[in-house]
């Protein structure tokens, strides 16, 4: 069983810019079963609008696959990395080959938090994360390990102090990406995934906005974690 995936709309973006990217989709939430939930911090806008089973996604092989990895991964932890290291030295071997920079994004579809420690361990690969789990910030991520915080409508408080406090946070707007969001310059997020490509705050400024214009099931939206241009917290209490 192969645990990277190689080929998905997230990753084509990235090629372009000479970046091969290895992608784990596991089963987020609690879709895998009620007392499995591999996005803890997923909130309600979160659940109905995530991409688990956007286009390929939705095909049963597809979601079979993935499901499988989540149960190996589950109850055959050592085999699960066995075959993710088997996997990622290939995908250095790839990228070497054809003069590119390999990236690994364990928590394409969950938030476990699992890359930090693989990230140690191959020092050469590029790892990112998407976490909505504000204490991992403060852990020492290591250099080559570059993680958003990902904004929804049930965090949108502790987004704005990890914005402010220099952090990167990824926001989804309504069609249209504004210039500046709470005070903060808002980039492309959608030029590709490759999120340790993203500019980093200098000290005492604040983090960048990292706008993704919603897609899928967000588009409709009616529970606030996709966010409308020039909606801002400026003005409430947080």
């Amino acid at each position: 069983m192969k645990i990277l995936g190689l080929s998905s709309f997230k990753t084509v973006k990235g090629e372009r810019l000479g970046i091969l990217t290895g992608i784990i989709y596991l089963v987020p939430a609690d879709g895998f079963s009620p007392s499995v939930n591999l996005c803890p911090g997923a909130s309600r806008g979160c659940r109905e609008a995530c991409l688990f089973t956007a286009g390929r996604g939705i095909m049963r092989p597809v979601i079979e696959g993935r499901r499988r990895k989540t149960a190996l991964y589950l109850d055959e932890r050592e085999e699960f990395f066995a075959l993710l290291r088997k996997d990622i030295h290939a995908l250095v071997r790839k990228a070497k080959r054809e003069n590119m920079t390999p990236a690994v994004r364990f928590d394409g579809t969950s938030d476990t938090g699992e890359g930090v420690a693989l990230a140690r361990e191959f020092p050469d690969v590029e790892w990112y994360d998407y976490t909505k789990v504000a204490n991992r910030f403060s852990r020492d991520l290591p250099a080559n390990y570059s993680l958003t915080f990902s904004r929804s409508e049930s965090n949108e408080k502790t987004a704005l102090r990890l914005l402010r406090a220099g952090r990167n946070v990824a926001v989804v707007f309504r069609g249209h990406l504004p210039e500046m969001w709470e005070g903060s310059i808002v980039i492309d997020g959608d030029k590709s995934d490759a999120r340790f490509l993203d500019p980093v705050a200098a000290p005492g400024q604040p983090g960048y906005v990292v706008g993704l214009t919603e897609k899928g099931l967000a588009k409709k939206d009616a529970t606030g974690f996709v966010v409308e241009p020039g909606a801002e917290l400026v003005g409430r209490a947080v």
